[in-house]
């Protein structure tokens, strides 16, 4: 697990709040690598239909860094249920994993 590359992913509605996660992590060498992208988010809330565009964080990191990450997203993240998803990726080009680890 410890070596293993992880992809995480949360949502933001602001472009400030997600620079601020994204650099915070790269920063504290927590994540290789944070992309952020517009998204469009349809779910239900409050017994409504809510259609809101939004940011998607996903972040590149080895699972040494899985539960310091999750900590902070839940500190950090201005939403009280903030989203954090994980997986553990497979069949990672080696050269790209090597990269990864260095950064760690």
């Amino acid at each position: 697990m410890n070596n293993t590359l992880y992809i995480g992913w949360t949502t933001c509605r602001n472009q400030d709040v997600a620079e601020r996660l994204a650099n915070d992590l790269v920063e504290r060498k927590l994540a290789a690598c944070v992309q952020i992208e517009s998204i469009q988010s349809i779910y239900t809330e409050d017994e409504r239909v809510v259609n809101q565009v939004g940011l998607r964080l996903t972040v590149k990191f080895l699972g040494v860094h899985l539960q310091q990450i999750k900590a902070y997203i839940l500190a950090n993240h201005p939403d009280a249920k903030a989203e954090w998803i994980t997986v553990k990726a497979e069949n990672v080009n080696t050269k790209y994993l090597q990269w990864v680890q260095r950064l760690s």
